[in-house]
């Protein structure tokens, strides 16, 4: 997840609360409704945004788009687009996240990825390794117009792996930024350095989740606490808990559409919300049909 810091870390050098401010919306949509705990239950294609080996269990070919705006971030606003296509055990994916908030601060993340499923034992279990690279950079200056306007630019990675040795539990890791790259902005403020995740999470008959993920960045350990749980109809409801912050969301769970929206709130700062959509083809459809 780290990675996704860049793209919105130069507003953080405007205010103190801003730095609690980053760690709500550096989040994708579904982490950000499961309070964080995202890293072991990641399986679509925002995933190339916090775990890259769960691209390994996306669809054949599925493309997320998301759009949100975090909390007390004047004019501010979140954008990602993501794309996975696979070949085989092997899943490629794009991500591109873009940041812009108040006084002209920007932030731009283009990101390539891929992963593959090393090992499959009974249905639901498996083993699966990602790596992907990034590209990011920020800038910061006057909104109306280029003069006196400040950049910044990296190239980093992450890497990460999902076990599930049963269809009933999942265990996963993550290193964020792993080339451990820094920013250098004003005041050594360091804003990119190296993010470790790690997270169990524990599945109850396909319809009630628990997860719980421990972040560690920036010499800072933060834990998190997820639930979901899937109605009859094609629903699922999730609820979660970090840092003293409560989240939510709805998602619509079609074959081949999803839609999602998701909020969190953090006390004074306000709520920020999200909404996302999604597009899958299916293995299963491709093989229904021959």
């Amino acid at each position: 997840m780290k990675k996704l810091f860049l793209a919105i870390a130069v507003p953080c050098l405007l205010s103190a609360q801003a730095e609690a401010h980053v760690e709500q919306s550096a989040l994708v949509l579904r982490a950000r409704a499961l309070g964080g705990a995202f890293v072991s239950r990641a399986d679509d294609p925002s995933t190339i945004f916090v775990n890259p080996a769960g691209m390994a269990s996306s669809e054949l070919c599925a493309m997320y788009v998301e759009y949100g705006e975090p909390a007390r971030a004047r004019a501010g606003n979140e954008s990602r687009l993501a794309l996975v296509a696979g070949m085989g055990k092997t899943h490629f994916g794009l991500g591109w996240h873009r940041f812009g908030g108040a006084d002209g601060a920007s932030g731009n993340l283009l990101i390539a990825g891929a992963a593959r499923k090393l090992i499959e034992g009974t249905p639901g279990s498996f083993l699966s390794i990602g790596a992907s690279t990034s590209v990011g950079g920020a800038s910061i200056g006057p909104p109306c117009c280029e003069t006196g306007r400040t950049s910044w630019s990296k190239v980093t990675g992450d890497i990460g792996l999902i076990l599930k040795p049963l269809p009933v539990i999942s265990f996963a890791y993550a290193i964020g930024n792993a080339l451990n790259e820094h920013l250098d902005m004003p005041g050594d403020v360091d804003r990119w350095g190296r993010a470790q995740r790690w997270g169990v999470s524990y599945f109850w008959e396909e319809r009630i989740v628990l997860s719980f993920e421990e972040d560690f960045f920036s010499g800072r350990t933060t834990l998190h606490y997820g639930f979901s749980f899937r109605a009859a109809v094609p629903i699922e409801l999730m609820a979660g808990f970090s840092d003293g912050n409560t989240t939510g969301g709805i998602r619509w769970l079609g074959r081949g559409f999803r839609a999602a929206v998701a909020f969190s709130s953090d006390g004074e700062r306000g709520t920020a919300w999200a909404g996302s959509c999604e597009i899958a083809y299916r293995q299963d459809e491709k093989e229904g049909s021959q």
